[in-house]
C-alpha cells in the first residue's frame, strides 16, 4: 500500500472540502484499517485540515469583516467566518495490481459495494420511512459515503470516518460474548426483514434491485487452483483436531474428509439457493463490524421476548452498544443463513455455541417483529422458525466454509500476521496460503477451529 492516496482519490478530497470553503486542504494519511482486515483493496484514513492558505484568508476575511458571518469575494467565492474542524475520511481504493485485482475481482466489487451504498440501502430507507418506521428504529447501521466511483482501474470510495465519531472495533482475535452476539444477530433479523417485506409489499422494486446482484466469488465452474486452495484449508482443520484431540473426533474427521470432496460446490450451492432469499450484508465478520458505547437512556435494542437484547435487564451493561456494518462489496441474494452462519462461526467459541437454538429463536422472533412493523401480512407464515431451522440445517456449511478459509488469521495477532497485502502484489495464491502456514500451530487457531469442526457435526450442518 502507497503511503498516500492515489491522485484521483485526492482530487475528490479536494473537490469534497472545496464546498466548504477549503481551497488548500492539508492532508494527513494513515492506514484506515488494520493488518488482515482488507485484502481487496487499501484503505486510507485522511484527516483533511485547512491549509495555511486557508487560515491566512480566514484571518483576513475576518478582520475585514468582523461583524459579518460570511463574506463574499469578488469571484463569488464563499469564505467561513469560523475556521472550519478538521474532517476525518475513509479511502478504499481498489489495487492497481492485475494479480491482485484478479484474484479478488476488484473491479466487480467495488462496483458491487457503490451500488449497494448507491441504490440498495437508500431504497430500503425509503421502503422503512415509507412503512411509518421512526428513523430511530430504522435500519441505517452504515457508514455515510460522500464520494464514490468505479472507471476501471480508478475505483475508489470515500466516506465518512466511523472512528472520528467514537466507534471502534471489537478485537479480532476473542469471541464475541453473548450479548454482543445477540446484538449482531438483531441488527441482522431487521436488515433481513426488508427484503421480507418488500417482496410481499413491492415485489416489482425489489425484484429490480436483487437482479443486480450476481455473484462475486463462488461462481461455477471454481477455478482449479481454488479447489485446491478450499481442500488444504480441509486438511488444516483436520490437522486442529489432531492437535486438540477429544472423544468422538474420528467420526468428525470422517465428515470433514467428505466435505472436503464436496466443499467448493457446496459453497457455490448455498449462494445459488432462490428459496427464501433476501439481501445479505455478506461478509459479516468480526473486522467489518463497529461499535460505540450508547448511553443507557438510549438502550432498547428488541431481542423480539422486549428483552431490550440481554437476559436480564436488572443486570444490563451500563452502556450498550451501537453498530455500523462495513464492507458491502459481496453483498449477496441469498437464504439469512448465508449471513448467520458466517458470523456465528467466524466470530464465536463453542461455549457461546451451546446456546445457539436460544440465540436463532431471538433472531427469529426479531425477525418477525421487525417484519410485522413493517405492514408485513403473516410474518410467521412467510418465514416459520421451522424454515429457518431447515436452511441452517442445509446451508450454515457456507459459514463453516467461510471460517475454513479465515480463523487462522482472525485468531493471530496483529504484529504476528504477515503482511498479505503486501505479497499480494507479486504472489500467486498458493504461495500466500504458504504464507500463512505458521499461524496454524496457534493454540487459539487449534482451539477455535476444532470447535467449529465438532460443533458442525454436534449441530448437525455438516
Amino acid at each position: 500500500m502507497s503511503s498516500s492516496p492515489p491522485v484521483h482519490v485526492v482530487e475528490a478530497i479536494h473537490a469534497f472540502v472545496a464546498k466548504m470553503g477549503i481551497r488548500e486542504p492539508r492532508l494527513t494519511v494513515s492506514s484506515g484499517s488494520r493488518n488482515g482486515d482488507s485484502y481487496s483493496g487499501d484503505v486510507y484514513r485522511i484527516v483533511i485540515t485547512p491549509g495555511s492558505r486557508d487560515i491566512e484568508d480566514f484571518e483576513n476575511n475576518n478582520n475585514t469583516n468582523s461583524s459579518n458571518r460570511m463574506h463574499h469575494s469578488n469571484h463569488g467565492a464563499t469564505k467561513p467566518t469560523t475556521l472550519p474542524k478538521p474532517i476525518s475520511v475513509i479511502a478504499k481504493v481498489a489495487p492497481t495490481t492485475s494479480l491482485r485485482r484478479s484474484l479478488y475481482n476488484s473491479s466487480a466489487h467495488f462496483q458491487r459495494e457503490k451500488y449497494v451504498f448507491d441504490v440498495v440501502l437508500p431504497m430500503f430507507d425509503r421502503f422503512q420511512q415509507a412503512r411509518g418506521l421512526r428513523t430511530a428504529k430504522s435500519f441505517s447501521h452504515y457508514p455515510s459515503v460522500i464520494v464514490s466511483e468505479c472507471c476501471e482501474g480508478f475505483e475508489y470510495i470515500l466516506q465518512r470516518d466511523l472512528m472520528a465519531q467514537g466507534y471502534r472495533n471489537f478485537p479480532r482475535t476473542e469471541p464475541l460474548a453473548y450479548e454482543d452476539v445477540l446484538l449482531v444477530l438483531t441488527h441482522l433479523a431487521q436488515f433481513h426483514a426488508i427484503s421480507f417485506a418488500m417482496q410481499q409489499q413491492a415485489p416489482d422494486a425489489y425484484a429490480q434491485i436483487v437482479n443486480q446482484l450476481h455473484e462475486t466469488i463462488f461462481v461455477p465452474p471454481l477455478h482449479s487452483s481454488f479447489v485446491d486452495f478450499l481442500q488444504r484449508k480441509v486438511d488444516y482443520a483436520i490437522e486442529t483436531l489432531q492437535r486438540n484431540p477429544e472423544t468422538g473426533d474420528g467420526a468428525v474427521a470422517e465428515r470433514l474428509c467428505r466435505f472436503r470432496d464436496e466443499y467448493g460446490q457446496a459453497m457455490v450451492d448455498c449462494v445459488q439457493n432462490r428459496d427464501d432469499t433476501v439481501i445479505c450484508h455478506g461478509d459479516c465478520w468480526i473486522s467489518n463490524i463497529l461499535y460505540r458505547p450508547m448511553p443507557t437512556q438510549r438502550n432498547g435494542i428488541d431481542d423480539g421476548h422486549n428483552n431490550n437484547g440481554f437476559n436480564n435487564h436488572h443486570h444490563q451493561p451500563a452502556t450498550a452498544k451501537e453498530l455500523k456494518f462495513l464492507d458491502w462489496q459481496v453483498a449477496r441474494c441469498a437464504t439469512p443463513a448465508i449471513d448467520l452462519s458466517y458470523f456465528i462461526f467466524c466470530c464465536t467459541d463453542s461455549e457461546l455455541r451451546e446456546r445457539l437454538p436460544e440465540l436463532l429463536r431471538k433472531y427469529h422472533s426479531a425477525l418477525i417483529r421487525r417484519m410485522d412493523e413493517l405492514g408485513t401480512v403473516n410474518g410467521r407464515e412467510l418465514f416459520p422458525f421451522e424454515r429457518l431451522q431447515m436452511h441452517m440445517k442445509k446451508y450454515a456449511r457456507f459459514g463453516f466454509g467461510m471460517a475454513l478459509m479465515t480463523l487462522h488469521s482472525t485468531c493471530c495477532v496483529e504484529k504476528d500476521l504477515p503482511n498479505v497485502s503486501a505479497a499480494l502484489e507479486t504472489t500467486e495464491l498458493v504461495d500466500i496460503d504458504e504464507l500463512a502456514k505458521d499461524m496454524l500451530y496457534n493454540p487459539a487457531y487449534i482451539k477455535r477451529m476444532s470447535g467449529v469442526c465438532r460443533d458442525m457435526v454436534r449441530l448437525g450442518y455438516l
